[in-house]
């Protein structure tokens, strides 16, 4: 088939509007569900922190409840002032990390200064000797729900910060000393004992060890959010990518170029049904429209087109100019391609009388369109260059099937169907012939043996 100038095809859609840029949409999302995070964590923890407070009368006196009812209260203020500041302002870059070190320095504060109100104060480093460093953990963790990997790292660098500067403070309380060596093999068994629960000393080489421990964990789970963002990223870029392809090339082309990791294949030769309507007329009828007139009547053509060979699982192979190609078994043939081709066909014709209901009310000329379809063997594949390729179907089937919509001028009617393609509808669906006339044989122009034909006016 000689392939004819193509007609843009955006004018079966909707141009595009201006499309945000994909990076920022994905952040925006992400924002949006660290919103959502930050409220769901402020009412888990206010969840959290009235349980303690319900039963903290049970484990403490009363006289040192007030102490930790005020830390919880800040706790739950920290909360709520985090959520607030992003709910108000998302472009807030910073308020993650001020409310990430906001929260580690108060958990530092809790599990380091004694309660002033609690009776038999102990020694001040009797704080690290409980196994309390473990509650950073809580708060490393939940910074995942930022989604920010630098957040996530920031909330063990910070608990790091915190823990150390508490330890730090401890060394300086009267009666503590610090110890960064261990001394495991230079002191007997029992002098070890003692000096291990001597709860003045201050193990500064634990605390160290802690402090990089809470950066390991963080860049772990920072590594994971990372990933995680990266996956998001490419499913959203390739999620846009076949939207963008579904504009353009029909929904099995689409599914085949998403699915494929090089170009569709190689020319090859299968059987498929060819499809070709186009408006009568249309010359003539356009003669007497302003330009965008006549762009407004194509792309009410085209959509009605494409709207019935998508329905019918059809390839939309080309506009061409005031009418359609299509295929129907590409770019994989099925059982009932023929069913299909002609099910469009008469879908097509169909749906004109409502089209041009609408059109006459409105004041304006009817339309009609003719249909040729036919069935045989096609060689489909890629054509075009290296920058630029079109996936199409060409040979005699092409041909013939474009000839024979022609012929609906000739011949006075809506739609011809090849004997070819009713001869290859399955018994099921010979239904869609019933009303197909046999028409005289034609001899086609470019062949010598004629063809036989049957048609159809709706």
């Amino acid at each position: 088939m000689t392939t004819t100038a193509i007609e843009t095809p955006a004018g079966a859609l909707a141009p595009p509007a201006a499309a945000e840029p994909a990076a920022d949409r994905i952040q925006r999302a992400f924002e949006a569900e660290e919103l959502r995070g930050l409220r769901v964590g402020t009412w888990v923890r206010f969840a959290v922190i009235l349980a303690i407070a319900l039963w903290l009368p049970f484990l403490t006196p009363t006289q040192a409840l007030w102490y930790y009812y005020l830390l919880m209260v800040g706790f739950v203020a920290l909360a709520v002032a985090h959520y607030e500041v992003r709910r108000r302002a998302l472009d807030a870059a910073w308020a993650p990390y001020l409310f990430v070190l906001l929260d580690n320095a108060l958990l530092a504060f809790t599990l380091i200064v004694p309660n002033p109100h609690a009776r038999g104060i102990l020694p001040a480093g009797a704080q690290l000797h409980f196994g309390n460093e473990l509650y950073f953990f809580i708060f490393i963790c939940a910074a995942v729900f930022s989604y920010s990997p630098r957040v996530v790292v920031w909330a063990g660098v910070s608990a790091a910060l915190a823990y150390g500067t508490g330890v730090w403070w401890l060394t300086l309380q009267p009666g503590s000393y610090a110890e960064l060596a261990n001394m495991t093999f230079t002191i007997s068994p029992d002098r070890l004992i003692a000096h291990l629960q001597d709860f003045n000393r201050i193990d500064v080489s634990t605390a160290i060890q802690a402090g990089l421990l809470y950066i390991t964990v963080a860049c772990v789970l920072a590594a994971g959010v990372w990933r995680v963002r990266a996956l998001v990223r490419r499913n959203a870029v390739a999620e846009r990518a076949r939207a963008n392809l579904s504009r353009y090339f029909s929904p099995n082309i689409v599914e085949e170029l998403a699915n494929a990791d090089a170009p569709l294949s190689a020319g090859r030769r299968q059987d498929v049904a060819v499809l070709f309507a186009d408006v009568v007329g249309f010359t003539k009828l356009a003669e007497g429209l302003a330009p965008d007139r006549v762009l407004a009547l194509l792309r009410e053509v085209h959509r009605l087109l494409a709207r019935e060979v998508f329905a019918h699982g059809g390839t939309l192979d080309k506009y061409l100019g005031d009418g359609v190609l299509a295929t129907f078994g590409t770019p994989v043939a099925g059982p009932r391609d023929a069913a299909n081709a002609l099910g469009c066909a008469r879908a097509i014709l169909a749906a004109l009388p409502e089209w041009n209901g609408a059109r006459v009310r409105a004041g304006q000329a009817p339309i009609r369109i003719g249909v040729g379809v036919h069935y045989g063997p096609v060689v489909l594949g890629d054509v075009g260059g290296a920058q630029q390729l079109e996936y199409t179907v060409i040979g005699d089937t092409v041909n013939v099937a474009s000839r024979i919509e022609r012929l609906t001028r000739e011949l006075a009617c809506d739609l011809i169907a090849s004997d070819a393609l009713v001869v290859a509808l399955s018994a099921p669906d010979r239904a869609l012939a019933r009303d197909l006339v046999k028409a005289p044989s034609q001899t086609l122009r470019g062949r010598s043996e004629p063809i036989a034909l049957w048609t159809y006016r709706a």
